[in-house]
């Protein structure tokens, strides 16, 4: 087992919804490997998604090619399923891009493999369940502090959240993740780093 594998594999164990049956028969349907170089797409623009990926290795940026600028929706890390989701539910085309921001290594599920799964396997349709509903909170708290915080503030919340994207995601993604311009970024990182 390679070393993604045994990542994918422990995530997976950790996932208290499913038997360690189901762990074993839901990872052997694992079986796409991408290793991609900084700024290659796992999913680009225009297509219909047919996978989940687990992110094994590196980051990959989430975001909507809008006319006037890229608009950062999140990002995926290590030990992190991605997806182009609005695609991947309704099946159709996606202007959502998903692309490595650093060297990055996901493995791949198929739509039709894992949909099979989560109807044969209780489990796994809890962990589906459980993994959307995640993603859904996540989006409210988003949305909310969006709405409700300062600049200054939901830079240093991502801050206590995530520190480590500061070393690995560039300023100007990280920018248009905190909704703000990267000038006050560079003003907002400057004041709280000076306390």
């Amino acid at each position: 087992m390679s070393k993604s594998g045994e990542q994918l594999f422990q995530f997976l164990s950790n996932q208290a919804q499913l038997s360690p049956d189901e762990v074993q028969a839901l990872y052997g349907h694992w079986q796409f490997r991408r290793q991609m170089r900084r700024n290659e797409f796992l999913y680009a623009p225009g297509k219909t998604e047919q996978h989940l990926w687990f992110v094994a290795e590196g980051v990959v940026r989430i975001y909507y090619p809008a006319d006037a600028e890229e608009l950062c929706v999140g990002f995926a890390y290590e030990n992190n399923v991605v997806s182009a989701f609005p695609s991947y539910l309704r099946q159709r085309p996606s202007e959502f891009c998903l692309q490595a921001l650093t060297p990055a290594v996901a493995l791949g599920i198929s739509r039709s493999d894992f949909e099979q799964c989560r109807r044969e396997m209780p489990g796994v349709a809890r962990f589906w369940g459980d993994l959307l509903g995640w993603a859904t909170v996540g989006l409210i708290e988003r949305e909310v502090e969006i709405a409700t915080t300062t600049p200054e503030q939901r830079y240093r919340n991502l801050l206590e959240r995530a520190p480590y994207l500061f070393q690995l995601v560039p300023l100007k993604y990280i920018a248009s993740y905190l909704r703000i311009q990267p000038e006050t970024l560079s003003r907002v990182s400057r004041r709280v780093a000076k306390g």
